[in-house]
């Protein structure tokens, strides 16, 4: 899912061409709902997301993007359903496809950390990422063929308060303490 997010973030140029009407909101429980009040939508990566997220049995339910390009701060969210797989072979599945991504060998490698994978028929999984030049981490809900997902990363234009606006849009803390450590 993150993956899908850089994908989408680079696809198409980190910020709309033009401003457009907000999306359909986010997933709901257990990922929140919010965004920075001064994040703004950016339609033209929640398209590429849904496009980088499509595949023969997976129907994508939702995709949505906001963001302060200015600050290099995004939050991608995506709800999809395919299948009936319990929560620990959906974590196996993201984290395989991470592993997966074009370029892992080159210096735009993607680092993943921290992972917090569900051991019940449903539940969160969790993890840090970096791929350069961005940081950030992924909050997802996974259980009978579904995943509500949010990534939440920035650039290091101003890490500090990407952190800030990241774990509001993930629900936790900021900074080294929180349960899901920091971007930086």
């Amino acid at each position: 899912m993150m993956a899908i997010g850089l994908v989408a973030c680079s696809a198409a140029g980190a910020e709309p061409a033009a401003p457009s009407p907000p999306a359909a909101p986010p997933p709901a429980d257990p990922l929140p709902a919010a965004h920075p009040a001064d994040w703004r939508p950016l339609p033209a990566i929640a398209r590429e997301l849904g496009r980088a997220a499509a595949a023969d049995g997976v129907t994508v339910d939702l995709t949505d993007a906001w963001g302060e390009p200015a600050r290099g701060c995004y939050g991608v969210w995506l709800a999809l359903h395919g299948g009936t797989a319990a929560a620990p072979a959906l974590a196996d599945q993201v984290l395989a496809s991470l592993r997966s991504l074009p370029g892992a060998a080159t210096p735009r490698e993607l680092i993943v950390d921290n992972v917090v994978a569900p051991s019940a028929a449903a539940g969160v999984l969790a993890f840090g990422f970096t791929r350069a030049p961005y940081r950030g981490r992924v909050r997802a809900q996974l259980g009978s063929g579904r995943i509500a997902a949010v990534a939440c990363f920035g650039n290091q234009r101003e890490p500090a308060r990407c952190d800030v606006d990241c774990a509001a849009v993930l629900g936790g803390p900021a900074g080294p303490a929180g349960a899901e450590g920091a971007m930086r």
